[in-house]
């Protein structure tokens, strides 16, 4: 089961449940406005998913960025929102910004080391915000990062466990969204052995 289907199950067990470090009536409080819906071409990756359903307008991603790119990805908070708080969840600093008309919202927190990467968790109500990042193409670290030691040769078909999550949450999504040229600049990025490349582009039938 990916994220996006735990998020939406879990959100259903009760208030007491916890999205991002804040309990369902506070996000409630903080994201009042009517939800925008999502232009089509936000369906890519970062995967996003409404909570409009349980009654939040507002949307939940969660993405793996490689270290070096935390800077990047603050970077693009600060230029677009102003921040406005901060407050622990599992003794991780859970930030909330708002744009200048106090209209769209951001609240995300990350936590280093799954995967060897830094995972970013978010809910924002700004169409526009994740649509920025979706274009930033934050790069997904590959799998010889990830699960270092692996065999290439294993990679593929019906993954299960940590592979499989990784796979079907974060890698695969952003992999095939990628275009050829963006795959080869990828590639020389994480200094992909020939072996992966051969594995991978197997596997998601690249010719």
């Amino acid at each position: 089961m990916s994220i996006f289907s735990r998020i939406k199950s879990f959100v259903r067990r009760g208030q007491e449940e916890q999205v991002a470090g804040y309990s369902i009536p506070e996000l409630k409080s903080v994201f009042a406005e009517p939800l925008s819906r999502l232009p089509r071409s936000l369906t890519d990756y970062p995967q996003v998913v409404s909570l409009d359903d349980i009654g939040i307008s507002a949307y939940y991603s969660a993405f793996l960025i490689g270290n070096e790119d935390v800077h990047k990805f603050s970077a693009l908070v600060e230029s677009n929102f102003r921040f406005k708080t901060e407050k622990l969840f599992n003794d991780l600093p859970v930030k909330r910004y708002s744009d200048i008309r106090e209209y769209n919202h951001l609240i995300y927190f990350r936590s280093d080391g799954e995967f060897n990467a830094t995972t970013m968790r978010m809910v924002t109500n700004s169409a526009e915000f994740l649509n920025i990042i979706q274009l930033e193409k934050l790069a997904v670290p590959p799998p010889w990062i990830a699960f270092e030691g692996y065999n290439p040769l294993w990679w593929g078909g019906n993954m299960q466990g940590a592979q499989g999550y990784y796979n079907d949450s974060y890698f695969s999504p952003f992999f095939t969204d990628l275009s050829g040229a963006e795959r080869e600049i990828y590639y020389a990025r994480y200094n992909a052995p020939n072996e992966w490349i051969k594995s991978l582009e197997l596997m998601y039938d690249i010719e």
